[in-house]
């Protein structure tokens, strides 16, 4: 289901957006792809599971 803005339109129906996805890419998905990687990463930087395993 769209979410409507406060004039009835659908979010994607925003031509100004379209235009600056365009011109400059997509930046919030970018920085959501950004974080899910460092989250990974964090999580395999703190994984003690493995020392844990050879004790």
């Amino acid at each position: 289901m769209n979410q409507h803005d406060h004039m009835g339109r659908a979010a994607g129906d925003v031509p100004i957006y379209a235009t600056l996805v365009q011109e400059r890419g997509d930046v919030p998905a970018d920085v959501r792809q950004a974080a899910a990687r460092l989250l990974e990463e964090a999580d395999r930087a703190v994984d003690f599971s493995s020392l844990r395993a050879a004790i």
